[in-house]
């Protein structure tokens, strides 16, 4: 093949054989012809190897890599990734299909307005009745927020993404320049599940041209026994767990300084605190950790165990809060005391805390003193808002109307 290769497909491949042939030709159908589509067998143990030859003797675009040992999808799309001939990488997973003019509308997409990147949506299937009942709300089109249809900065769709709680690292989802991702130095990291958590965080928030476009690409199969419908498992633990590093060193190696990029990161935290005390009780999580990584498990482990808080406060947003002249706390519930306890930690303690009104509300929160918004004789207060979303915008409107400055926090929202 002499022809230029405009688009790199690689595909993970490891014991599939029953939905393989489906992948390939969802590939081999497009509408794009000048692509190459780099298979890596991890080791299968079922018929995938003979699969891939197949298709690669009657199919020129399609390259085999056979590893020697199974290493995971991480270290197979990397393998991919580093032959790839192409001006653009897509990266697909073997049970999953694309439709026929994804790639086309996608190169011709990134050319005309030069990217580094593009997001985009999905649709879903289900091998069975029993999985679309338990999971049909999952990896379906974005549908909370309004995108601008325009090129911006990588920081910046990752705030809108945020906002809208519509942040997800699916990388099949994404398409991406492969001479950016080279110059970045931006790979998967191995050795751990959730490897694309630290990829999709770095490719997106290093970008300075991406844009997100409404259109469902991708089609995510949903089966049994896959990594999304296993059971939880210490592995994922120390995936999230080694995610959360990778994410904060990315970031303080080159000097980002970004609210979203922090949220992130929080976000990841807040995973570790999900699966900390489902798996502690059963197994002996310590034991997976060595060198500096045991250090910070085992200070993460301190704080479970004598705070249980989510680290929802960014070290941005206490320097921000200590400038202010009345810090203010919005909410009284489960999630204002999460809150609450993160903010003393800065040493950071509300004069007062808001409630829409007195009834079922204690008349103080630990010291604190509670009023409601209309009882505010304070000029010049900002609030820290920790309510559901559902009683946030509530809230913000009473805010916006008084032109009271407030930040919003909650776990898994990010407004700023």
């Amino acid at each position: 093949m002499n022809e230029q290769v405009k688009v790199s497909v690689v595909i993970p491949v490891y014991n599939v054989e029953k939905y393989l042939p489906a992948c390939l030709d969802s590939v081999l159908a497009q509408t794009l012809s000048e692509i190459e589509i780099i298979c890596v067998d991890d080791c299968s143990p079922d018929n995938c190897p003979q699969i891939l030859d197949a298709y690669a003797e009657r199919e020129e675009r399609v390259k085999v890599i056979h590893l020697e040992r199974n290493s995971q999808q991480a270290f197979a799309r990397n393998r991919g990734m580093e032959i790839a001939r192409g001006e653009y990488l897509y990266l697909l997973d073997s049970d999953d299909m694309i439709k026929p003019e994804t790639l086309a509308e996608l190169y011709e997409t990134a050319k005309k307005d030069d990217l580094d990147g593009i997001f985009f949506d999905s649709e879903v299937i289900f091998d069975s009745p029993e999985l679309k009942e338990n999971y049909q709300n999952k990896y379906q089109a974005r549908r909370n927020g309004k995108y601008e249809d325009k090129v911006c900065g990588g920081e910046e769709l990752l705030r809108a993404f945020m906002t809208n709680d519509e942040w997800t690292c699916y990388i099949q989802r994404q398409f991406w320049k492969m001479a950016y991702l080279r110059r970045e130095n931006i790979c998967f990291p191995e050795g751990h599940e959730h490897e694309d958590e630290t990829f999709a965080f770095e490719a997106l928030i290093a970008a300075e041209r991406v844009r997100y476009i409404p259109a469902a690409y991708f089609i995510r199969r949903y089966r049994e026994n896959s990594v999304m419908t296993s059971p939880v498992a210490p592995k994922n633990f120390y995936g999230y767990f080694k995610c959360y590093g990778e994410m904060i060193r990315f970031v303080r190696d080159r000097g980002i300084s970004s609210p979203a990029a922090e949220f992130n990161i929080a976000r990841m935290y807040e995973r570790m605190t999900k699966f900390y005390p489902i798996l502690s009780e059963t197994y002996d999580l310590e034991q997976m950790f060595t060198g500096k990584d045991l250090d910070l498990y085992l200070f993460f482990k301190y704080a479970m165990e004598t705070r249980g808080y989510y680290d929802v406060i960014s070290p941005r947003l206490a320097r921000e809060l200590k400038t202010k002249k009345h810090v203010y706390l919005y909410g009284a519930g489960a999630i204002a005391r999460q809150v609450l306890g993160r903010l003393r930690d800065y040493g950071i303690v509300p004069e007062r805390i808001l409630v829409s009104s007195h009834e079922k509300n204690p008349a103080e929160l630990q010291g604190i003193p509670v009023i409601t918004v209309d009882e505010i004789d304070q000029k010049d207060i900002y609030v820290v808002v920790s309510v559901t979303r559902k009683f946030a915008d509530e809230i913000f409107a009473v805010l916006d109307a008084n032109h009271i400055p407030y930040a919003y926090r909650r776990k898994y929202q990010f407004v700023e």
